[in-house]
């Protein structure tokens, strides 16, 4: 395990750890949180697919309800992407990021994918004086599939250079062709006259008079 991972996973459990104990203290005191249950909703950041090569930031936003649906203050967000391979960034470079969330319940951080591809999970861990829940949400970093209307413009365009090169053969074809019609014509002539005076030189393309 990397230091990076170890100060990570220590981090983590110090938060969950002070925040049990708070827990602890207030329910041997009779003042025990003033809610009860932990519901974690995912606003944003599920289901998201980032096109490569250049992906653009993206936002992983929560809420936290207690039981009754009412927002839970000052809860405990622990954000974390995976350490390596297809993963993001949080704005300081980091792989964790910790909040408190806000009067709404929500807590939002901003990550930047990286250039890898392939399929990754951001995990989020809430705790609230002792109260923890997590999830997993799901993101991929991807290049984008060519679009049927892309693929036909790049047909129609390789379609046009063709018929263009096609049209240049023909105009060369069609203009040796009437050439040698002209040349063949003239040669007629000659052979049916002796005293023309045409002389035809091969090879010259030149035509005099005796």
């Amino acid at each position: 395990m990397s230091a990076v991972e170890l100060m990570r996973q220590s981090l983590l459990k110090s938060l969950m750890l002070v925040t049990t104990a708070a827990g602890a203290i207030w329910a041997q005191s009779g003042q025990g949180p003033l809610t009860k249950g932990l519901t974690l909703t995912v606003l944003q950041g599920d289901g998201v697919q980032n096109e490569l090569p250049r992906p653009a930031t993206t936002h992983l936003s929560i809420r936290v309800l207690d039981s009754q649906n009412n927002p839970i203050p000052n809860a405990v967000a622990a954000f974390e992407l995976p350490e390596a391979g297809a993963s993001a960034a949080f704005a300081d470079g980091s792989a964790v990021r910790v909040l408190l969330t806000d009067s709404s319940g929500d807590a939002t951080v901003d990550i930047k994918p990286n250039d890898l591809p392939g399929k990754f999970q951001p995990r989020i861990t809430v705790n609230y004086f002792g109260q923890t829940t997590s999830v997993a949400l799901n993101q991929e970093n991807l290049y984008p599939v060519p679009t049927a209307a892309a693929t036909g413009n790049r047909l129609v365009r390789q379609a046009h250079a063709i018929s263009h090169s096609h049209k240049k053969w023909l105009l060369a074809a069609v203009g040796g062709a009437v050439v040698a019609v002209i040349v063949a014509l003239v040669v007629h002539h000659h052979g049916a006259s002796n005293n023309g005076g045409i002389t035809i030189n091969p090879g010259t393309g030149s035509v005099g008079g005796n």
